[in-house]
């Protein structure tokens, strides 16, 4: 009975993580760029359930020795690295991924991140900077003076400079073997990891990567339908849990109660 009190408990705690990661996917489904959590359950650890007694007749022994599990614990809470919708704003400076590929930022101590957020915008000294302030990774700056800005999909960003148009450089995309194991920092921001691999810079269109759609940005891709559906079945399965240690507890009540 202290068995299934314990292990009610872990299915309460389990379910009350995949609760938090769902509505912090709720919080954010208005943020450029999320991408929504995904809670990975896996079981504890087991033991064998010996029986006392001395049975009657030697059946044959079993394939394998009955064991009980000890409950359940989160594993992980992976990204979706799914795309998200594409939604127009006309600003060519804000940008979208069309397919895989992350832009690479740097904040003002050097920091380097990964982001899949490209609202961008030009400050003051001509560098693209996000809402965060981390500047875009470009080998160029726009000047002020810079007109009628173009960016390809290949990444190639041209301007209109006293009345001529001119190259001013492209921007790059980066990816990794596997996006799962970035590490989210907060503002849209991932670093790398052990387990996401080194991020491989590559142009636009290329080696797999996406393209860049100018005039754009990419939506949360948070489903609220479906994440509403899964926190009803997660708030069922918490009440179900609790439940189990409502009946442990009455039935070693009982126990405690018994009389010669």
């Amino acid at each position: 009975m202290i068995g299934a009190l314990w292990r009610g408990a872990s299915g309460m705690q389990a379910q009350q993580l995949q609760v938090d990661s769902l509505a912090n996917d709720l919080a954010n489904v208005n943020t450029t760029g999320y991408k929504q959590g995904r809670a990975e359950f896996t079981d504890l650890v087991y033991r064998p359930v010996q029986e006392g007694g001395m049975p009657v007749d030697r059946p044959q022994a079993p394939a394998a020795a009955p064991a009980l599990g000890a409950g359940v614990k989160v594993a992980a809470i992976e990204k979706d690295f799914s795309q998200g919708a594409l939604v127009s704003t006309g600003d060519p400076l804000h940008l979208a991924i069309q397919g895989e590929g992350f832009f690479a930022v740097y904040g003002p101590g050097g920091e380097w991140f990964l982001t899949r957020d490209g609202n961008f915008h030009r400050d003051g000294d001509g560098y693209l900077v996000n809402a965060g302030g981390y500047f875009l990774e470009v080998p160029f700056t726009l000047p002020a003076e810079a007109e009628k800005i173009t960016i390809t999909g290949e990444g190639t960003v041209t301007a209109t400079i006293n009345g001529e148009t001119q190259v001013l450089g492209e921007i790059n995309l980066y990816n990794v073997p596997n996006p799962a194991g970035l590490e989210a920092v907060g503002d849209n921001l991932y670093r790398e990891t052990a387990a996401s691999g080194t991020a491989v810079a590559g142009r636009p269109g290329t080696a797999g990567l996406g393209t860049i759609r100018s005039g754009y940005l990419e939506a949360a891709n948070v489903d609220l339908a479906t994440t509403m559906t899964r926190m009803i079945l997660a708030q069922r399965a918490y009440e179900l849990n609790a439940r189990s240690v409502r009946v442990a507890d009455e039935m070693w009540g009982l126990a405690n109660n018994l009389r010669r």
